[in-house]
């Protein structure tokens, strides 16, 4: 299985059996392929190696290159075998990561004030939009 979400490849009379995809994802294999999971690993493996009496700032250089690095690795993965980037799937991907970030909470987020007390919102946006997103389906043959 690979990153890029299977979208399946338009027939024409020109197409050869062999030439076509056997498969489309459905709504779950959209939902798993849209969330930058390897990002969001690298961006807690990177937070746990901070000491513990460093200040928020060493937090947020991460959790902002990690953010960075979510289009710049969605755009590699989704454009292997020739194929160009979906970039539907690099977007989404690219907006859940921030949101990700504040569902699993601790630093840098738990410093602003407005967050405090508030944890559950972030997991309750988390649910939802990343159940909205897998009933976004890209255009057949991207």
């Amino acid at each position: 299985m690979g990153r890029r979400i299977d979208t399946g490849t338009i027939v024409t009379r020109q197409a050869k059996p062999e030439d076509l995809e056997p498969s489309v994802d459905d709504f779950l294999g959209r939902l798993v392929k849209y969330i930058p999971a390897e990002v969001i690993g690298l961006y807690i493996a990177c937070r746990g190696v901070i000491p513990k009496d460093a200040s928020v700032t060493p937090y947020w250089v991460v959790a902002t290159l990690s953010w960075i690095f979510v289009p710049i690795y969605m755009w590699f993965a989704t454009s292997r075998r020739g194929q160009s980037p979906l970039k539907i799937q690099i977007l989404l991907a690219t907006l859940a990561f921030p949101i990700w970030i504040f569902a699993i909470g601790g630093l840098p987020v738990e410093d602003l004030h407005w967050y405090q007390g508030h944890r559950y919102v972030a997991s309750i946006v988390l649910m939802f939009t990343t159940v909205v997103f897998g009933l976004i389906a890209p255009a057949r043959g991207t």
